[in-house]
């Protein structure tokens, strides 16, 4: 009777913890997010590939668009919203850089960043070469 007890009591905090983090991942999401946040690559200078799913929580209702930083290119867009979400076939060697912009002014409203790292870095090996 004692074990059913714990075991019941343990089960319970168990389901109230987890919903308490769920809601505290909610909350900590801001207005743009991309998870994973870090792709990472065999070696360095390899070609890191993941699927990124960006969650946009805008802070009111408009139309809004997702580009990368470094070439302005516009991935997708949206119209009258203030949540969305965008699923991002990320393939690239190095870091890149997001951005939130709004459509009508063209102001960058957020940034999140994926990383790129490698497990082995490359190594310069000198080689001398001698005769004997």
């Amino acid at each position: 009777m004692y074990s059913k007890l714990i075991t019941w009591t343990v089960l319970f905090l168990g389901v109230l913890l987890s919903h308490q983090l769920r809601a505290e991942e909610t909350n900590s999401v801001g207005i743009l997010h991309a998870v994973p946040s870090k792709c990472v690559a065999l070696n360095q200078g390899r070609t890191c590939y993941a699927d990124v799913k960006v969650t946009v929580n805008a802070p009111t209702e408009g139309d809004y668009c997702i580009r990368e930083s470094l070439s302005k290119k516009i991935l997708q867009c949206w119209a009258k919203a203030d949540t969305f979400k965008y699923e991002l076939d990320f393939s690239s060697d190095e870091s890149l850089s997001y951005e939130l912009i709004s459509k009508q002014s063209r102001d960058v409203l957020a940034v999140t960043t994926i990383e790129v790292n490698w497990v082995h870095k490359v190594k310069t090996k000198k080689r001398r070469w001698r005769l004997f």
